[in-house]
């Protein structure tokens, strides 16, 4: 019997790990064909990706396709959570598990990026707007951050197709951790131009300490700046279709996965 499970990071928040919770509940609905659906955590949260294989199995599943409900592809898409299901595998070698990619770059994303600028107050017009329609605005889009350039590409790919559908000057890219520009880099960076008013806006899928910290930090701004800290994405109920097509390709074993600049990949490649 075919099963899904809905793998997310995990949060120290507790609130993070609830929105996840409902948002999987709404995704679920995309295949009710598939009558055994769980949801578990990466890490810092209850059920872990164990107790969630656990779960399917103790209801009848023999297939389990394991979905990351992740914003990019990284080390926890590529390493972490693999490895984890290949531990799993050596208890449960009768049972097969399929895997699929992270939400990654998507037009819905980008959408989804111009809604929380639009409410925290952007005038944005119909189409890719007109050079001359541009505002002197900035946006600064804020990753969570990976050392994966597979990771960090993607979100720059992202930033470009924002400025690309969305009327302001400049569209800048920083991270919270693992990678460069910094936060304060980035900071600095839109501090460089001529026009003072800057949209930020975090690229995270749920609350917690990320968000906290990057809040905190805005909040003793000093400069002439005027910073603008828009909503995360959240579990948005259009990812919903994006996050059903992934189950789809698992289901379908048509998973496609760009493995040409990934470091894992590479570094294997070098020992061979």
């Amino acid at each position: 019997m075919q099963a899904i499970l809905y793998v997310g990071h995990g949060s120290r928040v507790q609130a993070g790990n609830d929105e996840l919770m409902a948002f999987v509940k709404k995704a679920q609905k995309a295949h009710p064909h598939i009558t055994i659906q769980e949801c578990c955590f990466l890490e810092l949260a209850k059920p872990t990706i164990d107790e969630g294989v656990t779960a399917c199995i103790e209801q009848g599943a023999t297939q389990i396709a394991v979905i990351p409900v992740l914003l990019l592809t990284a080390g926890h898409a590529k390493v972490d959570i693999p490895a984890e299901i290949d531990r799993i595998k050596e208890k449960h070698p009768n049972i097969s598990f399929t895997y699929g990619k992270p939400i990654g770059v998507e037009q819905t994303v980008v959408t989804i990026i111009q809604d929380r600028l639009k409410s925290a107050g952007l005038s944005l017009v119909d189409g890719r707007p007109k050079y001359e329609e541009r505002q002197p605005i900035s946006i600064l889009l804020v990753g969570r951050g990976s050392s994966d350039p597979d990771n960090t590409s993607d979100l720059m790919k992202i930033a470009r197709l924002v400025w690309e559908y969305t009327p302001v000057s400049e569209v800048e890219v920083c991270f919270l951790a693992a990678a460069r520009p910094n936060v304060d880099e980035g900071l600095q960076r839109v501090q460089r131009f001529e026009h003072k008013t800057v949209y930020v806006v975090p690229y995270l899928l749920f609350t917690g300490v990320l968000m906290e910290s990057l809040q905190k930090k805005l909040e003793s701004n000093t400069t002439d700046c005027t910073f603008i800290l828009c909503d995360y994405l959240g579990f948005d109920d259009q990812l919903i279709s994006v996050l059903a097509r992934r189950a789809a390709e698992v289901l379908d074993r048509e998973v496609q996965v760009n493995c040409d600049t990934c470091q894992f990949r590479l570094a294997f490649a070098n020992e061979a």
